[in-house]
């Protein structure tokens, strides 16, 4: 299970909820584990979630009737036992739906399809009579099916959150009066910062495939040759290990003169960030064409000393302006005192999975950023000096109960690669 159950249960008790709705694709996922071909489509309000404070009523995934043979054959998908479809009716002689004769919680759906009834395998015979178990019980769309949902889980007048709090006024303009939806994004992120087992298995693999594809891409690295090449090679490398490339930034002195090649003897940084299952790795390396200027070897050995500095103070309960604090002040007495930005973030579905600004919230209004067990992040170490050059170093990384523990190699060392 994705879902950090105890967490969301004291994090609910915490804002007085009595649920969550999920509408944003990744917090479906979250909740129910389940990634639905449209959820791939990005599309928002055709898949929703709904998760009870009290695991005594039933959590609910929304679905499209189309999902139906998904969950026949692999009943897995999800752990959320209240399945609920809806179907778009379609009419040979019309498309709209009336609502003065047809029950929108209760659309005809059955088998659509052609049967060749002498040719069934009984398997084929399970799946014609799991289909008829559905006829008339689903919902004219995603909304209807979440309103059902809600009075499932006996939730009519409850005080539930979600990351897109329209759905509340939506909920109760077909029926639901008394429901109170109020704005969860905040909500989501704050429960997502500290990850599951499961969670973490798929970091450390994302984490591994990240690092593995921008060595390849610095194995490639040659003087002259496109930076959008670069990127190229990473999205393949990534597309090999099974997952998607995001971007791959790079960035190189010479910006008023050359933004499309690579320059020698000129540092290049990379920051690659990918996905795996939907879980991001987000890694950053610096690399040289050539021969490196003495300045140039002293600051990365700096750079190296912060990031050692990292794994050595991070711990639950340390803050973000802590760590920060203590990196730049060793880097800068390793022998690079004009270094002046370190920044951690949480890493998960998002990029940045942690409780960030939004809307009114000013910056700082959520709060210092602190360390927990179980979550994972980076330390972004970036650094640009117009007319100087380029740096960045970045690993992934997870807090345990006492520490740290790398899921990258943490290897920040200047990759010196063959001149022009």
């Amino acid at each position: 299970m994705l879902l950090n159950r105890a967490r969301a249960d004291a994090i609910m008790d915490r804002e007085g909820l009595d649920g969550l709705i999920a509408v944003a694709p990744i917090n479906v996922y979250y909740l129910s584990d389940y990634w639905g071909a449209l959820m791939r489509m990005r599309r928002s309000f055709y898949n929703y979630a709904l998760l009870p404070r009290d695991h005594d009523k039933p959590a609910a995934l929304i679905v499209t009737g189309v999902e139906h043979l998904r969950f026949f054959h692999r009943p897995e998908s999800t752990w959320m036992p209240n399945i609920q479809s809806y179907v778009h009716p379609v009419y040979c002689d019309r498309r709209d739906f009336d609502p003065d004769v047809e029950d929108p919680e209760h659309v005809e759906y059955g088998m659509k399809w052609p049967i060749k009834h002498d040719q069934l395998s009984p398997r084929d015979e399970e799946y014609l009579q799991f289909m008829e178990g559905n006829r008339g019980n689903a919902s004219v769309n995603a909304l209807y099916a979440l309103k059902k949902a809600v009075q499932d889980a006996g939730l009519t007048d409850a005080r539930l959150a979600s990351d897109d709090p329209r759905v509340g006024p939506w909920l109760q303009e077909i029926g639901l009066p008394d429901i109170k939806v109020v704005e969860g994004t905040t909500t989501f992120r704050d429960i997502r910062m500290v990850k599951t087992p499961d969670e973490i298995a798929i970091m450390r693999k994302v984490a591994k495939m990240n690092e593995e594809a921008l060595e390849a891409v610095i194995d490639n690295l040659q003087v002259g040759m496109p930076r959008d090449d670069l990127e190229i090679i990473y999205n393949t490398e990534i597309a090999k290990r099974g997952g998607r490339g995001l971007y791959l930034a790079t960035g190189q002195n010479g910006t008023n003169n050359n933004m499309g090649r690579v320059l020698a003897d000129e540092t290049i940084t990379f920051d690659g960030l990918c996905e795996y299952r939907n879980y991001h790795g987000d890694l950053g390396r610096i690399a040289l064409c050539g021969t490196p200027r003495p300045d140039i070897v002293e600051r990365v050995k700096a750079l190296e000393v912060g990031c050692e500095t990292v794994l050595r103070v991070v711990k639950p309960g340390v803050t973000g302006r802590e760590v920060s604090d203590a990196v730049i002040e060793a880097v800068r007495k390793a022998g690079f005192p004009g270094f002046f930005f370190a920044t951690p973030h949480s890493i998960g579905l998002e990029h940045s999975d942690h409780k960030i600004p939004i809307g009114p919230t000013l910056p700082g209004g959520n709060g210092e950023f602190v360390f927990e067990e179980n979550m994972i992040f980076s330390l972004d170490m970036p650094y640009y000096e117009i007319g100087w050059g380029n740096l960045h170093t970045e690993d992934q990384i997870l807090v345990t109960a006492n520490g740290v523990e790398p899921l990258t190699n943490c290897d920040t060392s200047l990759r010196i690669r063959p001149g022009g």
